[in-house]
């Protein structure tokens, strides 16, 4: 099972990796909100697996095993997070805030599901 540690370590690389220009503009925060709600999606989405009470739905992810699953995940959020820097780069700030807010509170709510499932 992957450890809750690696998954932290990956989040934060992801958010190390925000240039600090781009979190100038838009904030750390809806960078954190993205990285939390993908964590916390992929950790409950393993929890359940590994529990035997649930699969993956999207069939983009359901490939790979854990290896896969963490792969894409970790490369989805981060093409997220670049989004988001470019839209701050072009002079859309607010635009790369509500992004990041509102994919981080759709990972958190399916997070939500998936932890109801694994119980």
């Amino acid at each position: 099972m992957v450890s809750r540690f690696l998954l932290l370590a990956l989040l934060a690389l992801l958010v190390s990796a925000v240039p600090a220009s781009a979190q100038d503009r838009v904030g750390p925060a809806p960078y954190l909100v993205l990285t939390v709600g993908s964590g916390i999606d992929l950790a409950t989405t393993l929890d359940a697996i590994h529990a035997g009470r649930g699969t993956e739905a999207n069939p983009f992810l359901s490939h790979g095993g854990d290896a896969g699953l963490i792969a894409v995940k970790s490369v989805s959020t981060a093409a997220v997070a670049v989004l988001m820097n470019s839209l701050a780069k072009r002079g859309h700030p607010r635009a790369a805030q509500v992004l990041g807010y509102v994919a981080g509170g759709a990972l958190t709510v399916i997070a939500a599901r998936n932890f109801q499932v694994g119980r």
